[in-house]
């Protein structure tokens, strides 16, 4: 589910978060409760779990606030004071349950199962607000690799693979797995592009040298990657660009945890997680003869994939919206949002180079169009797309069939328009596995319509909205 965490105790906040996350939920923490309402009106979570006594707003306040919410949201209360006055009130303004301090994990872990049997988890993107590390988690794709990163992140010596395309955003996710969603982590964060690195220097490079080991060595030495990545984090991107004799060599680092310094008999301790990515699944680099099949296994224990855009359709909109604020606010130009037009016509594109490419198109849109939203007209002309209007001659704009599709059989009598157009419209959307998106796309309409048709015919679930 995605959730709300607030309380304005830290330690609460960050113990509270780590154990939810890893039932694989997707949290968000503030500590107080205007911020709070805030968050939640911005990222419309499933449920909130809230302390009572905070400064300002506090938790009855809070839920008071979201008593109203549509849909509705669910709220439970926190508090270290037995007072059962204030569990009545609670109760009488919809809370879902009262929670006492310290916290009964299991207690709570009951009453997210019971949650999660009522609420479809990441059955609409969680924000378009960037979180605090970069990520925009938009839906279940992203939702469920962010997850899988902070559940990694608990154990720091685990070697881990990720693999994306280009433009997925890699390092971001690396960078999630090394601080679990606490960017304050001042763990050392080592990053090394292996495609740059040159083969003489690579052992230099990464385990650094004694004084005098070669020609041209800094007379003090050199401390290696692997030295400077301590307790935190060395990233190897494009790990696949290694020669076969640089992968034996890094697999002997992990197998033994240690290594000698170029020029010394002095070992090395490794402490650190080592994380790899690959542009290329690294198991058909194996088949090829190019990557060795035990680095692989060392290396895999932990494995994500990051699915290409084209694969989480319904986050584009969402990314399109967090990516053109970001511009503005770095540039002092371009948009503040995007028309559900714009969003849907570039959910159908199948975008190579993933979320660089979308970036890139924006960059270019603030800074050669103008206007507060992005339209649907200027999203074609930067796609090279002609308006539908200009693609038919005026004879086909305003031609209709003369024969009925295939299958179609009106019985005689009275027709009922309303049921067929509510069963095409469910079908389409058990079609396209419940996405508004590609639903609307399919049937030729905006997410607004098919909103307003949903409602209509009742296929909007209590706990779900389409926002256009």
């Amino acid at each position: 589910m995605r959730i709300v965490l607030v309380d304005d105790h830290h330690e609460v906040l960050t113990s509270l978060a780590e154990f939810m996350r890893g039932l694989g939920h997707v949290i968000e923490t503030v500590n107080d409760g205007a911020t709070a309402l805030k968050c939640i009106r911005q990222r419309r979570p499933d449920f909130v779990l809230t302390d009572v006594r905070m400064p300002g707003m506090d938790g009855l306040a809070l839920l008071s606030a979201l008593e109203d919410t549509e849909p509705p949201i669910a709220v439970a209360l926190m508090t270290a004071h037995s007072d059962t006055a204030i569990a009545v009130e609670a109760l009488r303004h919809g809370a879902v349950d009262y929670l006492r301090k310290p916290i009964d994990v299991s207690e709570l872990h009951a009453l997210l199962e019971r949650l999660a049997q009522t609420i479809a988890p990441f059955s609409e993107p969680f924000t378009s607000e960037p979180q605090a590390d970069g990520l925009v988690i938009g839906g279940t794709a992203l939702a469920s690799v962010v997850a899988l990163s902070d559940r990694l992140h608990a154990v720091s010596t685990l070697p881990c693979v990720i693999e994306a395309e280009t433009g997925c955003g890699k390092e971001l996710i690396a960078r999630r797995i090394h601080h679990g969603g606490r960017i304050e982590d001042r763990r050392p964060w080592v990053p090394i592009n292996c495609a740059a690195i040159s083969p003489g220097l690579f052992e230099a490079e990464l385990f650094g040298y004694a004084p005098g080991a070669f020609t041209g060595a800094l007379a003090a030495g050199a401390a290696g990657k692997l030295a400077l990545s301590g307790d935190g984090t060395l990233f190897l991107d494009e790990v696949a660009e290694l020669t076969l004799e640089q992968q034996a060599k890094l697999l002997r680092v992990l197998e033994d945890r240690s290594w000698f310094p170029v020029g010394s008999n002095r070992v090395q301790r490794l402490n650190s997680r080592v994380v790899c990515a690959s542009n290329r699944p690294l198991a058909d680099l194996v088949a090829a003869g190019r990557f060795r099949e035990d680095l692989l296994y060392r290396l895999k224990v932990g494995f994500v994939r990051i699915p290409p855009l084209r694969e989480r359709r319904e986050e584009i909109p969402v990314l399109a919206r967090s990516l053109l604020k970001g511009i503005r606010r770095r540039l002092g130009r371009g948009f503040s949002g995007i028309s559900a037009g714009a969003g849907q016509l570039l959910a159908q594109q199948s975008w190579p180079g993933n979320v660089r490419q979308l970036a890139h198109l924006l960059e270019i849109a603030a800074v050669t169009l103008d206007g507060e939203m992005l339209t649907e007209a200027q999203a074609q002309s930067l796609l090279g797309i002609r308006p539908q209007d200009e693609r038919k001659s005026p004879a086909q704009a305003v031609a209709l069939p003369t024969d009925p599709p295939a299958g179609l059989a009106l019985a005689d009598g009275h027709f009922d328009l309303d049921g067929w157009q509510r069963a095409i419209i469910a079908t389409a959307l058990a079609k396209h596995g419940g996405s508004p998106v590609s639903t609307a796309s399919f049937l030729g309409i905006t997410r607004k319509v098919l909103y307003t048709l949903r409602k209509r015919y009742g296929l909007i679930a209590a706990e779900q909205s389409d926002d256009a």
